[in-house]
């Protein structure tokens, strides 16, 4: 059987995009290796119109229109998780992110987020320029499961625990080998597809989207001494968000570093969050995040129609991997004025299978 799209990884993006093909009666499979809902419950679980230090590296790098546009598809993540998860929570978000406070440079990114259609208060104080927004607060474990939940109930099969060893393409379509991750389990298994969307960068096409190693962020997990009340985003310091998590406690997520570094930055972060947050029983940790190019989620298309579709963040960001998830459902069903839509073949399959949801 040919399927109309596969997904590599059962991440934010991978099944956002599952979801929103299977619900237009297209015939969706995922892989993932991970045990079930790993892949898409990794990350600080906020989602917000933007971040004004990545809008305004998008602004400089690619101009108005794309960072409108960016904030756009954030606007419509933010719709989508709160469609899919009741478990969220309406949450202030203060942006200090871009160096020094810049009153003029952070009015302008209000105007911008303004002219896509988000709610911006501009707060200007003595120690500088701050941005109020809506977030989308969810915990990422839980968010993982209703996603896989409602992809699932659209229509998509979700595969876990096994691991794609090769891939080649003929005939306009991609056959796909992969093998169960038990160790008794010898049979290898293939599947074949109209699409390919891969979020883990295991194709040819995932590997080309990424423009280097995965960076690492610094988490610390802690009791403050008073209750968070939002999330905040600061330019200084080690800290990059705090945000308010289970009962009583708060989140730090600290900046990105390579790899050979990221034991040093969880360390700083861990002594700044005792020293100056007054933390109490806090834990360390560490995320893998993807990089991006001056603030823009990488994301390739391929030039086949019908072919490989890429993503290079798909390592369970709820903003970006739901944004880009969105988006890239948009290339496969043409509404994102892409050549790259599924085949008239797959889009008359998919009308007989919403007809027969109808009858």
């Amino acid at each position: 059987m040919v399927h109309d799209a596969l997904v590599l990884g059962a991440t934010v993006a991978g099944l956002t995009v599952a979801r929103r093909l299977a619900r237009r009666g297209y015939d969706v499979i995922v892989l993932d290796p991970n045990l079930e809902d790993r892949s898409a419950s990794i990350g600080h679980g906020v989602a917000a119109v933007g971040h004004a230090s990545t809008v305004a590296q998008m602004a400089t790098a690619y101009g108005l229109d794309p960072a409108r546009e960016h904030a756009r598809r954030n606007m419509a993540a933010m719709a989508e998780i709160r469609a899919i998860h009741p478990d969220h929570r309406i949450i202030n978000l203060r942006d200090r992110s871009l160096p020094g406070g810049d009153e003029r440079e952070t009015r302008a990114v209000a105007e911008l987020f303004r002219s896509a259609g988000a709610d911006v208060d501009l707060l200007l104080a003595p120690d500088g320029a701050a941005l109020i927004t809506d977030a989308v607060a969810v915990d990422p474990a839980a968010y993982a499961v209703s996603l896989r939940s409602a992809a699932v109930a659209a229509g998509a099969k979700v595969v876990y625990g096994v691991t794609v060893t090769h891939m080649a393409r003929r005939d306009g379509v991609t056959r796909i080998g992969f093998r169960n991750n038990l160790a008794w389990a010898r049979d290898p298994g293939s599947t074949t597809g109209v699409a390919v969307i891969d979020t883990l960068g295991v194709s040819p096409w995932g590997r080309a989207a990424r423009v280097g190693p995965p960076q690492w962020v610094p988490v610390v997990h802690c009791r403050p001494p008073h209750p968070v009340q939002e999330v905040s985003l600061g330019a200084t310091g080690p800290a990059w968000m705090i945000r308010p998590v289970e009962g009583d406690r708060a989140l730090l997520l600290g900046r990105k570093v390579a790899m050979s570094a990221i034991d040093e930055a969880e360390d700083e972060l861990a002594r700044w969050a005792v020293r100056e947050f007054g933390a109490e029983n806090e834990r360390t940790g560490r995320l893998a995040i993807d990089p991006s190019d001056n603030g823009r989620p990488i994301v390739g298309a391929s030039a086949i129609p019908g072919g490989f579709y890429a993503r290079g963040n798909g390592r369970g960001e709820l903003m970006n991997g739901t944004a880009s998830g969105y988006y890239l459902s948009g290339l496969l069903l043409g509404t994102e004025r892409s050549p790259n839509s599924l085949p008239p073949l797959s889009r008359l399959r998919a009308l007989g299978t919403r007809a027969l949801r109808r009858g």
